[in-house]
């Protein structure tokens, strides 16, 4: 079994490739710092300060038992109402209820959340976290760009020499074992793999493929029919092997 079945690249088409890998290599970075920008832009505005409203804020003050109630979370206000409309004291069990809304409401007022936003902070939270996501989703799609597309352009380049399979990961595992299992490497060691890694692609450019060969013309040991000719004096229908 091998990898991308019995794909080939002659050197012209790995070479238009390679040269499409390096430029998307170099592009990884500037979209990740724009899409990063722009998350720390809506970041940067959602905690930039603004203009608030004191008149708006008192009239959306809730009452209880007909007096105008303090400036508080939105959770502190329902629990207060509640206790105010049984008529009794408040139990330790109220008060236990009163802090953990109080907390919640905290949490999320400074993760800009919560129901005490504005249109304005709600549009600048969902952005930034719109963004967030964006770059994590950006990250997997380009780490999985560059590994299948090295997999296929160098498996199916040695497929077209005629190497076996097994010679693919020579260039590639010196450079994807240390990511994916987080090995250590000093500097000179991760230059070094890199020089060794791209001289590697810009060889297989070189190197002649072998040519057609009869198991891909007839594949699984196949060859053509032959048609036997019938002798002189021979009876019945000419054979074939």
């Amino acid at each position: 079994m091998t990898i991308f079945g019995g794909s080939k690249l002659g050197r012209a088409a790995y070479a238009v490739l390679l040269l499409l890998m390096f430029a998307f290599d170099f592009a990884k970075d500037p979209i990740a710092n724009f899409i990063m920008a722009q998350h720390d832009q809506a970041a940067h505005q959602l905690m930039a300060s603004r203009p608030v409203s004191f008149e708006k804020a008192a009239a959306q003050r809730q009452t209880a038992t007909g007096k105008n109630m303090p400036l508080m979370l939105p959770s502190q206000e329902e629990m207060i109402k509640q206790i105010t409309a049984s008529g009794r004291k408040p139990t330790p069990e109220d008060m236990e209820k009163l802090r953990a809304a109080t907390v919640s409401d905290a949490m999320q007022l400074a993760l800009g959340g919560g129901s005490l936003r504005d249109d304005e902070t709600a549009g600048l939270a969902a952005t930034r976290s719109a963004f967030e996501m964006l770059y994590i989703f950006a990250a997997i799609a380009m780490t999985a760009i560059t590994v299948v597309g090295l997999l296929y352009m160098v498996s199916s380049r040695i497929r077209d020499i005629g190497w076996p399979q097994y010679v693919m990961w020579l260039p590639l595992a010196p450079v994807f074992i240390p990511k994916f299992i987080s090995i250590p490497l000093p500097p000179f060691a991760i230059q070094g793999i890199g020089v060794f890694f791209y001289a590697v692609l810009l060889t297989l450019a070189f190197v002649p493929g072998s040519g057609s060969r009869p198991s891909d013309r007839y594949p699984m040991g196949a060859r053509p029919l032959t048609t036997i000719k019938r002798k002189p004096g021979q009876f019945g229908r000419r054979g074939t092997e």
